[in-house]
């Protein structure tokens, strides 16, 4: 019986994992399949810069030193010249080594969780043969956009209808999929939207507003549907709606996007382009197993959020959920890298102060 499992990988898993391993509380981190772990959205973002102390230059500026002290300084100008990412991903692995090597409270383990169950003293899933069990769960399965399908001829000159031909700019950072975190990607450059609705537009008028950009809506063969007060807007702003299918990529191999080709509309060249179509889905799977209450109520049940408290708990006691997957009903929340860590710990903060006050109550039985 484990005080805490924990089911996802990502940012919201991670974060949750390392306050539990801290707290000392004896727990379960079940970080998903290879398979499922690709269909996260953290696995597109590549570089977390918008948050403070998230940055290359300490990492260089620590090396500089080490290097000063050491009187290597014909190696700083390589230094200088490099670029560090820092992403979801490096995060995800330095947490898990962090835990392996620190922490022996913590039990890691991969694998899809498929059913999982309320019983009289907490919690049950299956793990492949086995069944574990938890007074308390954290879900933070993550959800998935919708990516664009274009056209594009492969290697063998046939026409394919796919989103892979995006997914090699995405991983370079030309292909966006948030305003908040990569927007400051693209002053003054030119940029594309890629979407059909009043989000596309707001995303396309943030892009102008903020950065300077020259932008253009493309709906990819869908019929706009944007309110008459933002044409007008996006009007002045001499931002494009191009409404014919895309039919290619304009680009250096999959090294570098220059743009896109339609069939009768000319070559639109732009640097960047920010997907805005809306979640493919949220990963609600286990949440609904359970019957926890979900938001969104005029979307499809895979579209729609978790609903959680301030302390990030479900409507099931002892349910908590953090990270996209989730929505508050009485505030707004951002799906930020630092949201989903200050969820995390209200999580896990709760679950251990229930578990010392339990342990408190019957020492004075």
């Amino acid at each position: 019986m484990f005080d805490v499992i924990i089911i996802g990988g990502g940012i919201g898993g991670s974060a949750s994992a390392l306050r539990t391993a801290q707290n000392g509380l004896n727990a379960l981190w079940i970080l998903g399949s290879k398979k499922n772990r690709k269909r996260s959205r953290s696995q597109w973002v590549m570089n977390l810069d918008n948050i403070v102390g998230f940055h290359e230059d300490i990492i260089k500026n620590q090396i500089i030193k080490t290097l000063k002290r050491n009187k290597q300084d014909d190696a700083i100008p390589f230094v200088e010249k490099e670029h560090y990412h820092i992403n979801n991903r490096m995060l995800i692995q330095n947490t898990i080594q962090r835990i392996e090597t620190g922490f022996s409270n913590v039990t890691i383990m991969d694998g899809e969780v498929l059913q999982l169950a309320k019983t009289d003293f907490g919690f049950s899933l299956e793990l492949g043969d086995e069944i574990f069990e938890g007074n308390s769960i954290v879900l933070s399965t993550g959800v998935m956009d919708e990516q664009p399908h274009i056209l594009k001829q492969n290697k063998k000159g046939e026409w394919e209808e796919s989103p892979k031909w995006i997914y090699p700019f995405a991983n370079r950072e030309q292909v966006l999929y948030c305003i908040r975190c990569e927007g400051h990607l693209t002053t003054d450059d030119s940029a594309a939207v890629i979407g059909h609705s009043n989000v596309a537009a707001e995303i396309s008028m943030m892009l102008y507003e903020r950065y300077g950009n020259q932008v253009s809506i493309l709906t990819n063969g869908v019929t706009p549907d944007i309110s008459a007060n933002r044409l007008s807007i996006l009007k002045k702003y001499n931002v494009k709606i191009i409404s014919e299918p895309i039919k290619g990529l304009i680009s250096e191999g999959v090294k570098q996007l220059h743009g896109f080709e339609f069939e009768l509309h000319d070559p639109l060249k732009v640097k960047f382009a920010l997907v805005s179509l809306g979640l493919h889905r949220v990963y609600n799977n286990l949440a609904r197993q359970l019957n926890a209450r979900l938001m969104d109520e005029n979307q499809p049940e895979e579209k729609r959020h978790v609903w959680i408290n301030h302390k990030s708990e479900t409507s099931i006691d002892g349910l908590f959920a953090v990270g996209d997957m989730t929505k508050r009903e009485d505030e707004p929340m951002m799906k930020q890298v630092y949201t989903a860590q200050e969820y995390a710990v209200r999580a896990v903060d709760t679950i251990d102060f229930r578990r010392r006050k339990n342990i408190r109550n019957n020492l004075l039985i």
